[in-house]
């Protein structure tokens, strides 16, 4: 298990099984099996992703496609979020741009899809501009 175990945790992993004597004490996780790093790994399954060949979620899933379309939009928002700086210019690309068709879907599924309070429409621009950007990544 600690060898396609998340590098960030495999230590402490193996520090607890070490404890627990699951491990002998002197086990070293192979130098092969300390690079499971998220980003080393979107980046080797990038080709493929483009490609068509790898799906978001390759064992199934129960989220609908509209669903699995705003995963990676929420994502956009969430890390826009982090960076208040951010959120402005995502505001700005949702206001002045028409959402795509294909997100009117999306759209609705929140409940934005007919806004009428000025908050709704806010979010309304930052999921669509949200939706464009994470097309785009």
């Amino acid at each position: 298990m600690l060898a396609v175990a998340d590098s960030r945790f495999q230590a402490e992993l193996a520090r607890q099984a070490k404890d627990a004597g699951k491990l002998p004490k002197n086990f070293e996780i192979p130098p092969d099996q300390r690079e499971n790093f998220p980003e080393r790994i979107k980046a080797a399954l990038k080709p493929v992703r483009e490609a068509g060949v790898l799906p978001s979620f390759p064992f199934s899933s129960d989220f609908t496609d509209t669903e699995q379309r705003l995963i990676p939009a929420l994502q956009v928002l969430r890390e826009a979020q982090r960076s208040p700086l951010h959120l402005p210019g995502l505001l700005w690309q949702g206001l002045t741009g028409s959402p795509d068709p294909a997100d009117v879907e999306c759209l609705a599924r929140l409940g934005l899809d007919r806004p009428v309070t000025l908050s709704e429409r806010a979010y309304r621009a930052l999921v669509s501009a949200a939706l464009v950007r994470s097309r785009a990544e």
